[in-house]
């Protein structure tokens, strides 16, 4: 049997494609971590500079955590990244902030990295998620002057036998909370339903 031309260009299309994902560098939980955080920050960054503008750029923004968090050094790490690249000086040591810095506090109110796998196919849908929020304060009495919340997310796909690999992480924020679809959960409902239908109908049968 003679193959036809559309036949061939068809197929060099799918082993293109095939090997261009194969090639493709692979993204960690980490990675989809990061972009997420990133995401957050710059939507956060342009909120404030719309809502408290006038933020006096020749003094260095005093950067503070409010609360405990095991992703506080990213968010710590991609907000002065920012503010740097906004021409803005950063300290983090609060014995070296000038009296009259203003205080910029960051608040980490949810991370981490959930998975979905069907009943077929080798897939998993990864999303990352955030809430992240941030304050703004001025001196000398530390007055609110902004304050606001973000979320933010990021969606892929990875495969399920790459999964072990893309987590491989110290961090839980970056390990995959897996929901996984299984045959129990449509089984035991056809089970209970037949179990009921049988009962039903030999009550009935034998009145």
């Amino acid at each position: 049997m003679r193959l036809s031309r559309p036949f061939w260009s068809a197929l060099a299309a799918q082993l293109s494609l095939a090997g261009a994902l194969l090639g493709a560098p692979l993204r960690t939980n980490l990675d989809l971590a990061v972009d997420t955080v990133e995401q957050g920050v710059d939507e956060l960054l342009a909120r404030m500079d719309t809502a408290a503008p006038g933020v006096d750029g020749r003094l260095p923004f005093r950067l503070e955590a409010q609360a405990k968090h095991e992703a506080n050094w990213l968010v710590e790490h991609v907000l002065v990244e920012r503010l740097v690249a906004r021409g803005f000086a950063v300290v983090l040591d609060s014995t070296t902030a000038p009296p009259e810095a203003p205080r910029l506090r960051y608040r980490v109110v949810e991370l981490g990295v959930d998975g979905r796998s069907g009943l077929w196919g080798g897939q998993v849908h990864r999303r990352s998620h955030l809430v992240l929020g941030l304050s703004l304060t001025r001196a000398p009495d530390q007055t609110l002057a902004w304050r606001d919340e973000v979320k933010a997310n990021q969606e892929d796909q990875v495969a399920k036998a790459r999964l072990p690999l893309v987590q491989e992480t110290p961090y839980a924020f970056a390990k995959t909370e897996m929901e996984e679809k299984t045959w129990g959960r449509f089984v035991e409902p056809a089970v209970v339903s037949s179990v009921l239908g049988g009962l039903v109908y030999l009550f009935f049968s034998n009145r």
